[in-house]
C-alpha cells in the first residue's frame, strides 16, 4: 500500500511501474525528491525514484526495463518518473563504488548509466525516502556519510554551479528566461542550505528560507523563483513586470554570491559553515 502523503498523481505513476515491470524483477521501489520531502509540485516535480533489483540485470533484462518505462511514460505524457535501479547490496556501500546501472534521466533510458549524483540519492533515500514496495527503508542498511555529502555538494557548488554563474553574468539574458530563473537560484540556494544547517531539502523549502537568510537585495529574485516554482502565476503577477534584463540581472547575481559564498573554506567541525551569511 502507497502511504497517504504521496499525492494521488504520483501513485498512479508508481502503480503502472510496478504492474508492467519485468516479472520477478523488481524487489523494491522507494521515493525521494519532492515527494520524499512531502513537497511534490504538479507540473513541476518529478518522480524521483530508487528500484531495488533482484539481480544485476542482463541483456534481455536491460531491454524489458526499457520497455516498461516507455509504457509509463505513455501512460503518464505529463509526469517524469526518472531514477535507478540497484541492487540493494549497492545501497549499503559508498555510492563512488556501486557501477553503472540502467537509470532514466529527463524520461531518457540508459541501461549502463553513470549515478553522477548518487551520493545525494543514497542520502535522500535513507532521510527522507517514501517506500512504495519492498522492505522498509530502515532495513535496507543505506551508506551515508555526512562528510561526503558536504564535500560533494561544495565541489558541485566549484564545478557546474560556478560555471553557470560565469555563464549568466556574462550573458544575464539567459537567467531572464522564467525556466533559468527558478532552476539557477533555487538550485543554488538549496545547496548553501546543506552547507550551513547540514540539513537536505527542497528547492521552495530553500528558497523560504533564503529569505530569513540571505541580504535583502536577494529577495525580490528568491520570491519570483519561488512564484515561478510554485506555479501561482494566475494569482500573484511578477515583480518584474516585463523587465526581463532586471530579472537576468538578479539571477545572475545572486548564483554568483551563494557560489562565493557556499565554496569558502569551511569553519566547522563537519565542513559546513556555522553561521548563516552575514547580511549586507
Amino acid at each position: 500500500m502507497i502511504p497517504a502523503p504521496v499525492p494521488e498523481q504520483v501513485s498512479e505513476v508508481c502503480a503502472t511501474f510496478l504492474r508492467v515491470a519485468p516479472p520477478g524483477l523488481v524487489t523494491g521501489l522507494y521515493l525521494r525528491g519532492g515527494t520524499g520531502f512531502g513537497e511534490w509540485v504538479p507540473g513541476q516535480s518529478d518522480v524521483d525514484f530508487v528500484a531495488t533489483l533482484a539481480h544485476r540485470p542482463d541483456r534481455a533484462a536491460v531491454e524489458a526495463l526499457r520497455v516498461a518505462h516507455e509504457q509509463v511514460a505513455a501512460a503518464h505524457p505529463d509526469v517524469a518518473f526518472d531514477g535507478v535501479h540497484v541492487l540493494a547490496s549497492d545501497l549499503t556501500g559508498d555510492p563512488a563504488d556501486c557501477p553503472d546501472v540502467p537509470i532514466v534521466l529527463g524520461r531518457l533510458f540508459e541501461g549502463e548509466g553513470v549515478l553522477h549524483e548518487a551520493v545525494v540519492v543514497w542520502h535522500e533515500l535513507a532521510r527522507h525516502g517514501v517506500r512504495v514496495a519492498g522492505p522498509p527503508i530502515a532495513e535496507l542498511g543505506v551508506w551515508t556519510s555526512q562528510a561526503v555529502l558536504l564535500a560533494f555538494t561544495r565541489a558541485n557548488l566549484d564545478t557546474y554551479w560556478r560555471g553557470s554563474a560565469e555563464a549568466l553574468t556574462a550573458m544575464p539574458s539567459e537567467g531572464a528566461r522564467e525556466e533559468a530563473c527558478c532552476w539557477c537560484v533555487l538550485g543554488v540556494t538549496r545547496l548553501h542550505h546543506l552547507l550551513v544547517t547540514g540539513e537536505m531539502t527542497t528547492k521552495s523549502r530553500a528558497g523560504r528560507w533564503g529569505l530569513g537568510a540571505y541580504p535583502e537585495r536577494f529577495h525580490r529574485v528568491l520570491r519570483e523563483a519561488l512564484r515561478i516554482r510554485e506555479d501561482i502565476h494566475e494569482v500573484e503577477a511578477s515583480s518584474y513586470g516585463d523587465d526581463r534584463e532586471a530579472r537576468g540581472r538578479d539571477t545572475a547575481a545572486l548564483t554568483a554570491w551563494v557560489v562565493a559564498q557556499g565554496t569558502e573554506s569551511p569553519s566547522g567541525p563537519t565542513g559546513s559553515a556555522t553561521t548563516l551569511p552575514s547580511r549586507r
